[in-house]
């Protein structure tokens, strides 16, 4: 044989991503010069190639070439040894073409990232919420789920075991929440939350994800009013009844019965005077036709709830709040002094991908604090609205951590983060 080649026998070790340079050592034991083709055989051909692709030696010389090996960041390669082959073809004695093997050690790397659904949810009893485990590592990861709020006003229902997710994969959590005491009447509370997924292999940080839960009152203002206007109703008709429309049902049933009664009487009397006849042998006896039935109910009109009120003025506006990298910003909106804003409707807007908090007040007292980097466009809608009464102000206030890179667009000096407000002002 005149071609000889040799790999390292022990596996050479790499990370997906990452490269790794391999000899070849080649030697032409011929008497001719000889030019050296090289293909990679097996699975990592598609991401190795051989440097320089030829290879001209001399004869009784040796020469090296590498392999350089770089296996993409992908759960498709997965962890642990990988056999390979190199089939070194001669060019001008084909039939020595050689085939050395070796061995690669795939390392193996995790990367985990979890999201909750919606943010915030809204319920008189208690919510839903999903929560979505991504795997995008070359390995199973095996993840536990704990959830927590600061007042202990929640129940959490997780799963009793950890949840497996595999390689390039994602799982699907449902994690129902419920207030531990029901709110009969009053103003809807919110009830900010989190949830903690912890991946059991070292090294990976755990995802910590907030939500809210707005706790709604059984019985909303609207339902009070509501019920309150039907009482107001069924007390009038019971008036109506009691002082004009029995009173005369009665009377209407007395006079329709009147006529009858005196026809009866009057029969009576006439067959008791026949029989005294019939009884001293003679007589006839009668008969009378009835009278006719009198009577009539009068009618009667019901009674009626109060007044709707006035319709509110629609209301909208648009907070904008921009704030540098480590910087904190806020914009503000001040209900006028004689209203009363009712908020129906809120979308949060990140145009640019900016990573920090934005955080939304009502008079002072944070309602919701989503974190950026988890939306671009996130709107919540309440059938209860929240209330903002006269000189409070509706704040958002923007801490910025990283400012987004927007695609095709130049790059931003500012995290950037908009509100906007519907309802109504009464």
């Amino acid at each position: 044989m005149t071609t000889s080649a040799h790999l390292d026998a022990s596996p050479a070790a790499v990370m997906p991503g990452d490269e790794v340079r391999i000899p070849l050592e080649l030697r032409n034991s011929g008497n001719v010069v000889e030019a050296y083709g090289f293909e990679v055989l097996g699975p990592a051909a598609a991401w190795t190639v051989v440097e320089p692709s030829t290879l001209s030696l001399y004869p009784d010389t040796a020469g090296t070439v590498h392999l350089v090996v770089r296996p993409p960041r992908d759960s498709a390669v997965p962890p642990g040894e990988l056999a390979y082959g190199v089939r070194v073809l001669p060019q001008e004695q084909p039939e020595h073409a050689t085939v050395p093997e070796g061995l690669l050690d795939i390392g193996a790397y995790a990367d985990f990232s979890a999201e909750l659904t919606p943010r915030l949810s809204q319920g008189s009893g208690g919510a839903r919420f999903q929560l979505a485990l991504d795997n995008r590592g070359n390995h199973p990861l095996t993840v536990s789920l704990s959830a927590k709020d600061q007042s202990d006003a929640l129940r959490f229902t997780l799963p009793s075991t950890a949840t497996v997710v595999g390689a390039g994969q994602a799982a699907f959590v449902r994690i129902p929440v419920r207030a531990r005491r029901r709110m009969w009447r009053g103003m809807p509370t919110p009830h900010p939350f989190q949830v903690t997924a912890a991946p059991a292999e070292d090294g990976v940080a755990p995802a910590v994800l907030d939500g809210t839960l707005l706790h709604r009152p059984v019985l909303s203002a609207t339902a009070l009013r509501a019920l309150l206007a039907v009482l107001a109703l069924l007390a009038a008709l019971a008036v109506i009844w009691f002082t004009l429309l029995r009173p005369a049902v009665r009377g209407a049933a007395k006079e329709a019965v009147k006529g009858p009664v005196q026809a009866a009487e009057s029969k009576a009397a006439e067959a008791k005077e026949a029989a005294e006849k019939a009884a001293a042998g003679g007589g006839a006896g009668g008969a009378a036709k009835p009278s006719p039935d009198p009577g009539a109910s009068p009618g009667a009109s019901p009674g009626t709830g109060p007044a709707p009120q006035a319709q509110a003025n629609l209301f909208s506006t648009r907070l904008t709040a921009e704030a540098g990298a480590g910087a904190t910003k806020s914009a503000t909106y001040t209900v006028p002094d004689d209203k009363v804003l009712r908020l129906t409707d809120l979308i949060l807007e990140n145009p640019q991908g900016d990573a920090g908090t934005v955080t939304f007040s009502v008079g002072g007292k944070p309602l919701l604090a989503p974190a950026l980097e988890n939306f671009r466009e996130q709107d919540f809608h309440w059938a209860s609205a929240l209330l903002a009464g006269p000189k409070q102000e509706i704040t958002i206030t923007l801490a910025c951590r990283t400012i987004g890179k927007p695609p095709a667009a130049a790059a931003p000096t500012k995290c950037s983060a908009s509100a906007l407000l519907s309802g109504t002002l009464e």
